[in-house]
């Protein structure tokens, strides 16, 4: 197993939403969203007796979006500066509320939520296997993880929108990044699929990735790929073939 500890000091990136802005903007989380709760849906179908944890929310719109389907929704998030903005929100649902927190260190009893959303989170944070941990010790027996996770291995890197990035050992990345997007340092820690098997290894995995590219439609991936299009008709073929260089993998994690 690679999936390394040596990072658990590491800063994190405490001010992520200041560089991403499409993380507080609806239009850019609204897609995601809608991914997210049909994906849940489709595996456990009534969810508004649940509770849930958004590990990693950010500016919150996802989170506030989730409560028409919960009973009750808690976004946690270490950058405060996204957090406070999401605050707005809770005022007007009592359902819904923020905190500021480390997703490596939950501050809930064992067995709190009976769902876990961790939506691209595993390669911003210092050490991916902790957070797992604390994401399996809060859910209920039982419970499930909507987990979304890029690949290591995709070829253009989606934060940075460069031609291997995540290929390459860090301080070449970071060079190239430096050279290309005028950033100091390459922060992401993206895995393989191999080390991505091992990360969530305490889990049941329930694979949607290939269930999505065939129907796009009714995950709402169709701003990914449109049905009907020679892209579409090309994945759908090759899709089985080409899954290890699959941009983003989809799972359900069981807590059995």
């Amino acid at each position: 197993m690679n999936v390394k500890q040596e990072n658990k000091g590491e800063r994190y990136q405490f001010d992520l939403s200041k560089k991403h802005q499409g993380l507080l903007t609806l239009e850019s989380r609204l897609p995601k969203y809608q991914k997210i709760i049909s994906v849940i849906r489709d595996f456990q179908p009534h969810t508004e007796h649940l509770k849930c944890l958004d590990v990693g929310c950010s500016g919150g719109i996802i989170t506030s979006l989730l409560t028409a389907h919960f009973k009750s929704v808690i976004g946690i998030d270490i950058d405060d500066t996204a957090v406070k903005e999401a605050g707005g929100d809770a005022r007007d649902k009592n359902n819904l509320f923020f905190l500021v927190g480390d997703a490596m260190d939950l501050s809930f009893k064992d067995q709190s939520f009976d769902v876990v959303i961790c939506n691209h989170i595993y390669e911003h944070v210092p050490d991916a296997l902790v957070m797992m941990k604390e994401i399996y010790r809060v859910l209920k027996k039982n419970g499930i993880c909507y987990f979304a996770a890029g690949n290591k291995y995709v070829l253009i890197e989606g934060h940075y929108n460069l031609l291997f990035l995540s290929w390459l050992p860090k301080k070449i990345a970071n060079v190239y990044l430096k050279l290309f997007r005028r950033e100091s340092c390459y922060y992401e820690k993206h895995l393989s699929l191999e080390d991505l098997k091992a990360l969530v290894s305490s889990f049941k995995v329930v694979d949607y990735s290939l269930k999505i590219i065939k129907d796009p439609e009714r995950f709402f991936a169709t701003d990914l790929i449109s049905p009907g299009s020679l892209k579409y008709k090309v994945i759908r073929i090759l899709s089985p073939v080409v899954y290890f260089f699959c941009k983003t993998y989809i799972w359900i994690l069981v807590k059995e």
